[in-house]
């Protein structure tokens, strides 16, 4: 059973980051409103929203279709260096949908979620509910039935396993690179003293910050250079 994967580091994220179908192509950023998102853990997040671009044109109902879901403190710019003509994702081959995950500072964040659910109040994300969110965005804005691949790296990566268990004929296959389907105790502590040592920053205020405390994100950017 796919573990629920992290999400409290949400404001960190954000810190850290200071063919027949009416879809559009090249690279285009858009948003797609979900409305209010039940969330796993089952709060509602009000207003939801994803962040998303396109690359190449659509064929039928998915047949040449990829989707790239970012990975954690990225955004869809993840794999623009395999995004070109005669690379791995070609536009002009592929129909490549780059979505952004919550909580990355373009879909709903604690930066742009309004009060209650803003800042440190930001509700815990699990790894489906990006997939949900995902597939909505592919059944309902883009009307796909169908996808050639799920690709992604990191939490990305996680994302395309668990496409796999949530949604197993929707995709023809997965490609997860450095990642894993399972939280080991060696990642999570990697994760927790990178949260550490931001939140020693005493400009972190518990996630009440009024300034992004820089100390912390340093030493975080130490810890994570590791």
């Amino acid at each position: 059973m796919m573990i629920k994967l992290i999400s409290r580091v949400s404001v960190l994220a954000c810190l850290a980051m200071i063919g027949a179908h009416p879809v559009m192509a090249g690279g285009d950023h858009h948003i797609f409103e979900l409305g209010d998102f039940v969330l796993e853990s089952g709060e509602t997040l009000p207003d939801a929203k994803v962040s998303y671009v396109t690359h190449g044109t659509l064929r039928g109902n998915g047949e040449n279709a990829i989707l790239v879901p970012s990975a954690y403190l990225g955004d869809h710019h993840g794999f623009d260096f395999l995004i070109a003509e005669g690379l791995a994702l070609d536009p002009n081959e592929y129909f490549i949908v780059a979505t952004d995950m919550f909580q990355n500072g373009l879909s709903s964040s604690p930066s742009n979620t309004p009060e209650p659910f803003s800042g440190s109040d930001f509700p815990t994300i699990a790894i489906r509910d990006n997939v949900n969110a995902g597939y909505r965005l592919l059944t309902e804005e883009l009307g796909l039935s169908k996808l050639k691949a799920v690709i992604g790296f990191s939490m990305g990566a996680q994302q395309a396993f668990q496409w796999a268990v949530s949604h197993p004929g929707f995709m023809d296959k997965i490609v997860g690179i450095a990642g894993s389907a399972v939280e080991y105790p060696h990642g999570a502590i990697r994760l927790e003293g990178f949260k550490a040592a931001i939140k020693a920053d005493q400009a972190f205020a518990e996630g009440r910050y009024t300034a992004p405390p820089v100390a912390g994100l340093k030493a975080g950017g130490t810890h994570w250079a590791s």
